[in-house]
């Protein structure tokens, strides 16, 4: 995997939309916190590593579940889906 490109954006309005995966998803998703945000004009934005806020209003939606649609065509039921690959995923998100 590839390392993703960092930004820096200071000063500016927006959303951050995320999730919290516990850590029995493990393998499915990575447990933790995924966050995303979007300027308020929606000209930047990307996975959010860090910030800082000054002023927010805060949402928040206690799911408990979620359904997920795998594909069903023999490139996906012929993949190795064994190997863990945390560590890659973990590298990209950092």
């Amino acid at each position: 995997m590839k390392n993703q490109g960092l930004f820096t954006l200071s000063n500016v309005e927006g959303t951050i939309v995320g999730f919290r995966c516990p850590p029995y998803v493990k393998g499915v998703n990575v447990p933790g916190y995924h966050l995303h945000f979007i300027t308020a004009d929606r000209k930047a934005g990307g996975h959010v590593l860090d910030f800082k806020i000054g002023k927010a209003l805060l949402e928040v939606d206690d799911t408990s579940e979620f359904n997920l649609v795998l594909p069903s065509d023999k490139a996906f039921y012929d993949a190795d889906l064994a190997p863990d690959r945390e560590q890659a995923v973990r590298a990209v998100e950092k």
